[in-house]
């Protein structure tokens, strides 16, 4: 019994710590019209990543994202990281937005 009321304890420790952080990654390679909601879509899968906002630059090939996070959860480099499975590069532009 006392163990359970510890780890209850610990996981509920372990929430109040986590903090919801905002980063702005890039991605490039983005040729053609489905890329950039492929790319999208890898981000999204990262737990706990939800994108705030993106803009498209088609002549550039690249888009950036705002995210929202949570930092017990995952890593800027594991977010930009997310889309190379498909083969766009990304990469982390603000790593500590708050």
């Amino acid at each position: 019994t006392r163990i359970a009321i510890f780890l209850a304890a610990a996981v509920v420790a372990s929430a109040a710590n986590a903090v919801e952080r905002q980063v702005r990654v890039e991605i490039g390679g983005l040729t053609c019209p489905s890329c950039p909601y492929i790319a999208a879509s890898a981000l999204r899968s990262v737990e706990s990543v939800d994108i705030v906002e993106a803009y498209y630059d088609v002549a550039a090939q690249k888009a950036v994202f705002l995210l929202s996070y949570d930092d017990d959860l995952t890593t800027p480099d594991i977010i930009a990281g997310s889309t190379m499975e498909y083969g766009y590069p990304g990469r982390v532009l603000d790593p500590a937005l708050e």
